[in-house]
């Protein structure tokens, strides 16, 4: 009951967890603000410990922490996929080491059927 409290946000008709913009001049649009790519710093799934529901969580250079609430409606995987296919592209390279090293590639090929394209990176 209690999750469930928490979760019904997140299944009002229309509602928009957040917009990817991928290009080089691409943003992360959030109901809190936008980022731009090239400004995250670091991206991560992070569980709530007091609602118990996940969130988005995204650092910038600037040392700016934007929450995007999932309702639990996007999981781990997916999460991977989504940050490895539309917005790791256009990521700075340090911005890429990090993420390189958190995600398990092997384990998106065997549950997800994902493989990463080769990107035009310069």
């Amino acid at each position: 009951m209690y999750i469930t409290l928490w979760s019904l946000p997140g299944f009002i008709p229309g509602k928009v967890l957040l917009k990817i913009v991928p290009s080089e001049n691409g943003t992360v649009i959030a109901p809190k603000g936008h980022v731009l790519i090239k400004n995250i710093e670091n991206i991560d799934l992070i569980r709530n410990p007091l609602n118990l529901i996940n969130d988005i969580v995204i650092e910038t250079f600037d040392d700016k922490k934007i929450k995007i609430r999932t309702y639990n409606l996007l999981d781990d995987g997916d999460f991977q996929v989504i940050v490895d296919q539309y917005i790791f592209p256009y990521m700075t390279v340090n911005a890429r080491k990090v993420w390189d090293r958190k995600i398990d590639l092997d384990k998106l090929r065997e549950e997800d059927n994902y493989v990463r394209q080769e990107h035009r990176i310069e």
